[in-house]
């Protein structure tokens, strides 16, 4: 009997179907053996990846596994408003930035020309300081103890002739040989404009020797007493001073004054004595 033809289309496509089937298995054999599963869990990357810039991986030596970490406080950077400053913003530093330093300018300016203002107008001039006499009494110098009187009367005259002075504090000072002596304070007085007024001041000491420096100074006196009957000796001052013109200018200072080598002969071995006619009597001043 011959076979239908139902049967005889049914053959071919149930064997197309089989060797399909057996295709379609073989094909997902050889897929599934060709590209096994990821053994690495989710999360996780094989060595070869490329990972993404900013993250950092640790490899673990126990399981070879790489552990992503999270990346740096910088990489979340905040980039939404106030962010950067607005052009309103950077204009307003540009402007202060550009009032300070035109205000520094014109401060500086100011000073430079109240200075050459000064300078012009008024023509400061420091105190002169005159030497009138130098008296010393009880003069005693020992290997242990030194003893002396001063009485010193100068003569302070102002240069000035739109500036008063104020010398509302002194301090005067003996020396001998760059050695201080004694020191003690004058009574303060004032000079106007020109003028001139005479300064006293007396300095006294009664003390022992203990310093090897003072120790020094006394044997050198008292070579100089014995062999030359006269010892040189330095008045100097320290004057807390007010410069003062008529209306609107007034500056403090401290004046120094330094009266040097005042030459003092003694008469015989009195230990009395005054200022030798070839001294200088004349003053420096310092402001």
């Amino acid at each position: 009997m011959a076979p239908s033809s139902s049967d005889h289309d049914s053959s071919p496509k149930k064997d197309k179907e089989s060797s399909t089937s057996a295709t379609d298995g073989k094909t997902n054999t050889i897929a599934s053996q060709q590209h096994p599963p990821p053994p690495y869990p989710p999360g996780q990357y094989p060595p070869g990846y490329q990972y993404p810039p900013g993250y950092h991986y640790n490899y673990n030596y126990n399981n070879y596994n790489y552990a992503a970490q999270a990346p740096p406080a910088a990489y979340y950077y905040n980039h939404g408003a106030g962010a950067y400053p607005t052009q309103e913003e950077m204009n307003a530093a540009a402007n202060f930035a550009r009032g300070f330093l035109i205000g520094m300018m014109l401060l500086f300016f100011f000073i430079f020309a109240s200075t050459i203002l000064f300078w012009v107008v008024l023509r400061p001039q420091v105190p002169e300081f005159h030497v009138e006499s130098l008296t010393v009494a009880n003069f005693e110098a020992k290997e242990s103890s030194f003893a002396a009187s001063w009485d010193a009367n100068l003569t302070a005259r102002n240069p000035n002739t739109k500036i008063r002075l104020y010398f509302n504090q002194i301090e005067t000072f003996m020396f001998y040989d760059d050695q201080p002596l004694v020191s003690s304070y004058a009574n303060p007085f004032s000079l106007e404009t020109g003028a001139a007024t005479g300064m006293v001041t007396k300095l006294a000491t009664n003390s022992s020797v203990d310093e090897e420096a003072e120790d020094d100074a006394v044997e050198k006196m008292a070579e100089e007493y014995g062999s030359r009957g006269a010892v040189e000796f330095s008045l100097r001052m320290a004057m807390w001073t007010t410069f003062k013109s008529e209306s609107w200018w007034t500056r403090r200072s401290t004046v120094r004054v330094f009266c040097e080598e005042l030459k003092v002969a003694f008469v015989g071995k009195t230990g009395k004595g005054s200022l030798a006619p070839d001294t200088n009597r004349e003053c420096l001043v310092f402001v």
